[in-house]
């Protein structure tokens, strides 16, 4: 049995974005001091969030994107405009013939459900089955599409290089397991580690982390013990927040750890760590 309680679960995403109305928001934040497995979740959207949020060097559109705009709607079909007193649901019989009626479709049915009874309304939000697997995938999606500035690297960095990085941390925030933790990082920032046991990964999300020359950088680490991997080496983003896949398998229990190296990174760590997450 779905109880109302299921339908404000599913607003976490929604909230994390700013996305909710007032009266909802407050129905939601009402329910969250309540449970705490909805605090979970909305920490895990926020993170994502995050994601969504992040500043991009702004970027001059070409002077061709106008027309070539125009150039696709005016070949793109249309829908007729509504009479007065006509409905815009789709008959039961009209099936798309396309791809842009199917979407058409789709747009006209996010009109009509803006009318519906609240307990209709309720009802459609229960398709959100997986609500942080889209919230995750459309960051992942965004952060690719603005050129890979939330990832660390620059708007002349090719889109094939930050693919990889927004696919795994998509991956990974979107396991049934994902969990993270946060620490304050020597020197000024913060990191936070999101992983997966089940895949054997992880990423860092750092921010404001200080700018280092250009004879050193920044590397990760899975620590087990007296056993050190290297898992990588990132460059602070200018705008203040960079998130790295670590490379290789991390395994249950490892602390992540930071170092400063020579540029190029090190096999072994040659400095004390900046900072270190535990996961276990």
């Amino acid at each position: 049995m779905v109880t109302e309680h299921d339908d404000l679960h599913l607003l976490a995403g929604a909230y994390a974005l700013g996305a909710l109305d007032e009266t909802e928001r407050e129905e939601f934040e009402k329910y969250l001091a309540t449970s705490e497995e909805a605090r979970a979740e909305l920490a895990a959207f926020t993170d994502t969030a995050v994601m969504l949020g992040m500043s991009t060097t702004p970027v001059t559109p070409p002077p061709s994107l106008k027309g070539d705009i125009m150039a696709r709607i005016a070949v793109t079909p249309q829908l007729p405009s509504l009479e007065p007193g006509q409905t815009n649901a789709p008959k039961a019989d009209a099936a798309p013939t396309n791809v842009t009626s199917m979407f058409a479709e789709r747009a006209i049915r996010s009109v009509s459900a803006e009318t519906v009874a609240p307990a209709e309304r309720k009802a459609a939000r229960r398709w959100y089955s997986r609500p942080s697997t889209i919230l995750v995938a459309a960051a992942a999606a965004a952060a690719i599409f603005v050129g890979g500035t939330a990832l660390g690297t620059s708007m002349n960095t090719p889109t094939q290089q930050v693919e990889p990085q927004a696919v795994g941390l998509t991956e990974i925030s979107a396991a049934a397991d994902a969990q993270r933790a946060e620490a304050a990082v020597a020197g000024g920032g913060n990191a936070t580690v999101i992983w997966s046991a089940q895949l054997a990964r992880s990423a860092v999300v750092v921010s404001d982390l200080p700018a280092l020359p250009s004879d050193k950088t920044y590397e990760l680490w899975y620590i087990d013990g007296a056993h050190i991997t290297p898992a990588g080496t990132f460059t602070a983003a200018e705008n203040g927040k960079t998130v790295r896949v670590l490379d290789g398998k991390m395994s249950s229990g490892d602390t992540i750890g930071i170092t400063v190296e020579p540029a190029g990174g090190s096999k072994k760590p040659t400095t004390e760590p900046v900072a270190s997450i535990p996961t276990a």
